[in-house]
């Protein structure tokens, strides 16, 4: 299957999957405990950012449709290759999510997700150690700090706390 036609394929499905998901978050009921957002803001956010992200999908699909379509007209259009290397990156990046998904109750919300982002880094191609130490010791806390403190959705604080009696 060619990468345009996988991208198309994707985008409809990720526009159809959001289309399901938006119309299922309007469905939920707020309750008397609700805030200004209501019980169905963070799904409807979630939703409309699976919409963005199927649609500018589709957008590169389509780009690329023509791109190869222009290139199998010409002559030395002649572009081979197998998408082995892009299923083994994605494949990669499943890993690192998986590492995530596991450690996340052991070290806790911020710990992991420092973790998880410095591999991701280091896995995309990032390879100074200050930067990428930066990046990890900021992105943890930050990311914390706006879920867990201004938007008071409790993230996991892992069994370290227990341990240290935290």
């Amino acid at each position: 299957m060619s990468g345009a036609r996988t991208d198309l394929t994707t985008g409809l499905l990720g526009l159809t999957l959001s289309g399901a998901y938006l119309w299922v978050a309007r469905g939920i009921e707020d309750s008397l405990l609700a805030d200004e957002v209501g019980a169905a803001g963070v799904p409807t956010g979630v939703g409309l950012l699976l919409g963005l992200a199927a649609t500018l999908l589709l957008l590169k699909g389509l780009v690329r449709w023509r791109a190869e379509s222009r290139a199998q007209r010409s002559p030395a259009g002649e572009e081979g290759g197998s998408d082995a290397p892009a299923h083994r990156a994605a494949a990669g990046l499943l890993l690192i999510l998986l590492a995530y998904a596991l450690l996340l109750s052991v070290l806790g919300y911020v710990l992991s997700l420092s973790l998880m982002v410095l591999a991701v880094a280091w896995y995309a191609g990032g390879r100074e150690r200050l930067t990428l130490l930066g990046l990890a010791v900021v992105t943890g806390p930050l990311l914390w700090l706006m879920f867990d403190f201004l938007l008071q959705v409790r993230m996991p604080r892992g069994l370290w706390s227990i341990w240290l009696g935290a």
